[in-house]
């Protein structure tokens, strides 16, 4: 008898701990569900600064100086933008970028490079990104973030800060790795803005 109530006991434990997820998960859903219609209805928007935000890219640019061409020619560039295979993602931001686009937020990635060769890198960003932009330099950046209903922009450098609050988007900083060989136009909290821990990973 004590033998049954023990398999009893045990099924019974084991149904509870089914249901408790079940309710778990339909919450989730029903969160997730009410929170994409929501995203979608509105078109909602958020930005990625590339380099040195989204991506570790001093490789790319080694290669590039290294290769002999002329600093920030076009050809410079092409070179740049097609050593994306060299660039490391730096997950914390990337998983980031993937839940917004997971809860429907259009996600938009711009590079304040120059677009010379840059169709293999916007190809190869297709899946994460629905829109990839080459600004063409830095001041740039605000009139693409007008252009958008975006809610959110994520930026390394000073700049970043200041084109996302000329275009009135909430702006967080994204910390740059270490080994990042530019290190210019780069002050964390200096102009009072929300810095997130671990991204320079």
């Amino acid at each position: 008898m004590s033998l049954v109530k023990t398999v009893a006991a045990d099924v019974k434990a084991k149904a509870d701990k089914a249901w408790s997820f079940t309710k778990k998960l339909v919450v989730f859903g029903g969160v997730w569900g009410l929170t994409f219609s929501l995203v979608t209805i509105g078109r909602l928007g958020v930005a990625f600064d590339y380099d040195d935000t989204l991506v570790f890219s001093t490789p790319a640019f080694k290669k590039a100086f290294d290769s002999g061409i002329q600093p920030y020619s076009p050809a410079f560039w092409e070179v740049v933008n097609n050593s994306y295979e060299l660039e490391e993602r730096k997950p914390l931001v990337w998983t980031a970028a993937w839940l917004f686009r997971v809860f429907g937020f259009k996600v938009a990635v711009i590079s304040t490079r120059p677009p010379h060769g840059g169709e293999a890198l916007k190809k190869e960003w297709r899946n994460l990104a629905t829109s990839f932009y080459f600004a063409g330099g830095a001041l740039n950046k605000h009139r693409l973030l007008k252009d958008g209903r975006y809610v959110l922009y994520f930026g390394d450098s000073d700049s970043d800060i200041s084109e996302g609050r000329m275009a009135k988007v909430l702006t967080l900083r994204v910390k740059r790795s270490p080994k990042s060989t530019y290190k210019e136009d780069y002050n964390p909290g200096k102009m009072g803005e929300l810095v997130i821990p671990f991204t320079e990973l």
